[in-house]
């Protein structure tokens, strides 16, 4: 029973890494057709079709990046790929493309360093999607629930005493995947960030079109949204700079 754990353990995350694909209609294949052709307009609405009627997925958010880039829609193409980074934080060509677009941005803020802990975490549910975190937990709770089972029924002391052992480490263990599943589907759902679409657009002090402008900005800009006055977002610079700005101005990652 023991040694088929690991393989049960890969056939689950294989059944769930494939079920998480989606097939996309046919308009998929005449928006790539249209790219290749330099028919950009055209690839664009039949992307921007499929996106309309509820198809997620990284590679259909990835195509629309390289469309709006083709088509000097810089905040645009930032927004589709942060948007595909967000389902897919290990795919290294989105990562290249992001950076080239992010290479192009008139402003060129310097990030301050994220929490340690915060890095960890973020780094750790990008791991796996939040399905598989789930099943993970789900294996970590069940055999430990087996564990203690066998310290309860078990005949021998030394069966007992490391079904207890591992019984009792599985469940604790089980909460990080639980927590982590969590996390990631939040994530998923609503990062908290958005993207500025406007080619420029100034920081308010205050959500009123009237109101001082603390520094301009330009498309493209990354933003942590930590408010919301009626239309208006408070957001956060990746410099750690806040301000007040339409939400209309902005694209939520």
């Amino acid at each position: 029973m023991i040694r088929s754990l690991p393989f049960l353990l890969l056939s689950l995350l294989l059944v769930v890494g494939l079920s998480g694909k989606e097939t996309l209609p046919a308009s998929w294949e005449e928006a790539g057709e249209a790219y290749k052709n330099k028919k950009y307009t055209v690839a664009f609405d039949l992307y921007q079709g499929l996106i309309d009627e509820g198809h997620v997925s990284p590679s259909l958010y990835y195509n629309m990046g390289n469309v709006c880039y083709r088509q000097n829609k810089l905040g645009l193409a930032i927004l589709y790929y942060e948007k595909a980074l967000k389902l897919a934080p290990r795919d290294q060509e989105i990562k290249g493309n992001l950076a080239l677009a992010k290479s192009q941005q008139a402003d060129q803020i310097d990030p301050l360093p994220p929490f340690f802990l915060d890095r960890w975490r973020h780094g750790l549910q990008s791991l796996f999607s939040a399905n598989t975190w789930s099943i993970l937990g789900m294996l970590c709770l069940w055999i430990g629930v087996g564990g203690l089972i066998l310290w309860i029924l078990g005949k021998e002391r030394g069966q007992r005493k490391w079904g207890f052992i591992a019984g009792v480490s599985l469940l604790l263990l089980s909460l990080l995947p639980f927590y982590l599943s969590a996390s990631r589907a939040q994530f998923e759902q609503n990062s908290g960030t958005a993207i500025l679409l406007d080619v420029e657009y100034g920081l308010r002090s205050a959500p009123e079109e009237g109101s001082k402008v603390l520094a301009p900005l330009h498309q493209g800009v990354k933003l942590v949204i930590i408010d919301r006055i009626g239309e208006w977002l408070k957001v956060k610079l990746e410099d750690g700079e806040q301000g007040w700005l339409p939400e209309k101005s902005l694209g939520m990652i």
